[in-house]
This record gives structure tokens, C-alpha cells and sequence, in this order.
């Protein structure tokens, strides 16, 4: 056996006669006795075998050790083709328009906002594209984006009508969810979304009432932040799980407690769950100097999360093992925009240089080789830097869009994992432990 090269061990504070041993290509955490890691040291550092053998089991399930002649990075790269290959799920990310009623000052989009709307052609085109995979796909995923995509309600439920039945058809699982800005969100929409089995909505609220109207105000300038808690309350009997994201600068640190305390007065927290979103700027060099980067701001998602939320919910941010970084990265996903136009991220949106090709030149939508593999062919296990970093499987070499267009590649591709690793995973094992006590 040999040891795992990603292996992380912290003090545990309750208790200075045990470390928190943590391994990022299992994912497994535990608690060590600090005897059992001077064991493990001593077999690292000068091969003494470890004569207990529970332990050493252990070690093992928990890929703390590994065979002699493991290639842990040659496994994280399998692991990683065989994700982005994979060809037994589809993953659209739908724009019904183009059009956005708001004008948010920081919005990537802002500069290709205009009043394009899905015609029945590009709707035709993505059901044909569905049904050209519908044989070998036992998985669909529809995020409906934009723009607004509630500005076009109809295209919206035209397309859901026509997939849902073809996945009840086909016998494929089908799921769908929706970024909106919650403006729109009556509650005779909300039963609509329903329907169409829109099972989770992304809304942005930036702070309180008059932060949130200055950063996110409609197109005319008018204020937002009433008329969406307004939604959130006169549909909260009936919403889907909702996930609210608030966008933090320099500007705006304290956003999150006070959206907290206001979703708390209105008693939304149930079905709302409201968490933090970094501002990043691609093009304006003097936003970009307000944003956090990433070591700020995964210094304030740590504290929002260990102020607020509860055992259970602060499981969430537990690291999350990856294959693949994103749909960005995977041959089966695809961003379609208003006008037929696709792209791989999101982030590409209206930006005709960004674009891979048209679906109303289906079955070629992969046009633009040249950019689409910039997105599938960097591979972090042969990069200098990502193949020597121990935290390799919880980030996959970072945002692949920030990656290709370089938007402060420096600090913001690398995890939030790299500043906040040892203090998530202390509060997190120290939650655990007393569970387990609690029902002892």
C-alpha cells in the first residue's frame, strides 16, 4: 500500500487528542486518534507497516491508502472522460428570449440584451434535437434562462408540453428548473410552473429593500425588491424549493444576513433558501475592482453558512466530489439562446463570436470546433498547476469559461475549498460528532 496524495488532516478542537482526516478523491471524512496518525506518519515517512489491522482497513475503504500501483491521477482522468462522454443524459439550458426587464448593473448580459423571442422554428428544432437523442438518453434536464424567461410564459410552456410528453413516451426522466429575477412570479405563473414540472426556481435578491432596488431596478429604473417579495409571499403556500441568490461585492458584504433576517420576518425561510453569489465582471475594469476575489469571498460564504443555517442544511456545503466541472465541459450539453444560436456556457450568451453553431442547422450544432474544444479538451490532470493540487477532484480545474476567457483567471478559477477547506470541515465534524452524541 501506499498513501493517497490527497489526504488532509486538521486539528480537531473539542478534542486535542484527535485530527480530522479528510481524503478528496473518496470524499471520505473521519476523526483519528492522533496515535493512529502518528502510525500512519511513520508508514508514510519511513514504510513502518501499521500492525492494526481495523485501522489499516479502514485507511483503505476510506482511500486514505491505496494500492502501490494506483495511479490516483490516471483514475480521476478516467473518471473524468467517462463523464464528459457520457452520452446517456441531455442538458439543455433554454433561452425562450433575449429580452430582460431589468437592468442590473453588473449583469454579464447587459451589453446583449434585445428583444429577440424563440420562434416556433427554433421550438421545432429543440424537440427535433430531443427526439434524435431520445433512444440512447434515459435522462433529460431543461434550465429555462435568458433574459427573463418568464417574458415568454408561452414559449416556455409550449416547449415543456411537447418534452414532457416525449419523455413519458420514451420513458426518459425528465427535470426541469428556472433562473429568474422573480418579478414576473404571480402566483397564477407559479401554478404554470407547476405544471410543467419546473421543480426549482433561482431568484436574486442583492440586500435589503433599497441596496437590491439600486443594483437590480427594472429597465425604466423603477424598484424591484417589493413586487419579489411580494411574489415570494402570495406564493409561498405553492412555490417549489427556492434557491435565492444574493451578489456580493465589496460594496455589499452584508447582504446576505440582512436578506437572511428579512426572509426570516416573513416567515419564507421554509421554501426559500438564500445563499452567496460572487460578482465577477468580464469586461468593465472599474466594476472589476469592487468584486471579491475568491479568497474574500469564500471567507464570507464560510461565516454566512456557519451563522445560519442548521446541521442538515450546512451539509451542503460538504466538498463535493466532480468528474466533469459543468455542462460547459460535457458533449451532451448544450445553451440555446432566443434566436436558435448555441453555445456551451451560459455566460456566452448573445455573444456571436461565442458561438458553436445554430440548432436550425441541426443535426450540425458543434459548427465552431475550434471553440467548443477549448471547453472539452482541457484536462487538469495534465495541467502543471492542477495536477499537483491536492484538492484536484472537488474542482476539476475550475470554471472552464473563466479558464477560456481569462476573467481573473489568477484568483477565481481555483475552489473556494482552497481557503475555507479546514474551517468548513471542522464545523462540519464538530456538528456530526454532536449528532451522533445527541442520539446516544
Amino acid at each position: 500500500m501506499k498513501a493517497s496524495n490527497y489526504n488532509f488532516f486538521f486539528p480537531y478542537e473539542p478534542d486535542d487528542s484527535k485530527l480530522i482526516a479528510y481524503n478528496s478523491f473518496s470524499n471520505a471524512l473521519a476523526l483519528v486518534d492522533k496515535s493512529k496518525h502518528e502510525m500512519l506518519q511513520q508508514f508514510i515517512g519511513a514504510g513502518v507497516p501499521i500492525d492494526d489491522e481495523e485501522f489499516a482497513k479502514q485507511l483503505y475503504v476510506g482511500k486514505f491508502v491505496t494500492d502501490s500501483d494506483c495511479n490516483e491521477l490516471d483514475l480521476i482522468r478516467f473518471r473524468m472522460l467517462q463523464s464528459r462522454y457520457n452520452n446517456n443524459a441531455l442538458s439543455l439550458t433554454i433561452a425562450p428570449t433575449a429580452d430582460c426587464n431589468f437592468r442590473c448593473a453588473y449583469c454579464y448580459e447587459k451589453d446583449v440584451i434585445r428583444p429577440d423571442y424563440m420562434s416556433a422554428d427554433v421550438k421545432d428544432a429543440i424537440i427535433k434535437l430531443v427526439e434524435q437523442h431520445a433512444k440512447t438518453i434515459s435522462n433529460l434536464s431543461v434550465t429555462w434562462f435568458g433574459g427573463e424567461p418568464l417574458m415568454n410564459l408561452d414559449m416556455v410552456k409550449k416547449i415543456s408540453d411537447r418534452l414532457i410528453n416525449l419523455c413519458e413516451k420514451e420513458n426518459i426522466v425528465y427535470r426541469s428548473n428556472m433562473v429568474t429575477n422573480g418579478y414576473l412570479l404571480t402566483r397564477e405563473t407559479v401554478q404554470l410552473l407547476n405544471e410543467l414540472k419546473i421543480s426549482s426556481l433561482q431568484i436574486t435578491l442583492d440586500g435589503c429593500e433599497n441596496v437590491h432596488d439600486m443594483r437590480r431596478p427594472l429597465s425604466d429604473g423603477s424598484p424591484t425588491f417589493e413586487t419579489i417579495i411580494h411574489n415570494l409571499e402570495t406564493c409561498i403556500d405553492i412555490l417549489p424549493h427556492v434557491s435565492l441568490r444574493v451578489n456580493i461585492d465589496k460594496h455589499n458584504v452584508a447582504s446576505g444576513r440582512e436578506v437572511w433576517n428579512i426572509l426570516k420576518d416573513k416567515g419564507l425561510l421554509d421554501k426559500v433558501k438564500p445563499y452567496l453569489g460572487k460578482v465577477v465582471s468580464i469586461t468593465d475594469e472599474k466594476s472589476k475592482s469592487n468584486c471579491l476575489d475568491t479568497c474574500a469571498f469564500s471567507q464570507e460564504d464560510f461565516n454566512f453558512y456557519s451563522e445560519f443555517y442548521s446541521d442538515n442544511m450546512y451539509m451542503g456545503r460538504y466538498p463535493r466530489g466532480l468528474r466533469n466541472y459543468c455542462g460547459a465541459d460535457s458533449i451532451s450539453a448544450y445553451t440555446i439562446a432566443a434566436d436558435g444560436r448555441v453555445y456551451k456556457c451560459w455566460h456566452d450568451l448573445g455573444d456571436h463570436s461565442n458561438c458553436v453553431g445554430s440548432i436550425l442547422e441541426c443535426p450540425d450544432v458543434d459548427a465552431n470546433e475550434a471553440l467548443r474544444l477549448k471547453y472539452i479538451l482541457f484536462d487538469p490532470t495534465t495541467d502543471k498547476t492542477c495536477s499537483q493540487c491536492k484538492l484536484l477532484p472537488v474542482c476539476m480545474g475550475g470554471c472552464p469559461y473563466d479558464r477560456i476567457h481569462s476573467v481573473d483567471a489568477s484568483s477565481n478559477v481555483c475552489s473556494i475549498y482552497k481557503f475555507t477547506l479546514n474551517n468548513f470541515l471542522s464545523t462540519i465534524s464538530q456538528r456530526l460528532k454532536q449528532s451522533v452524541n445527541d442520539k446516544v
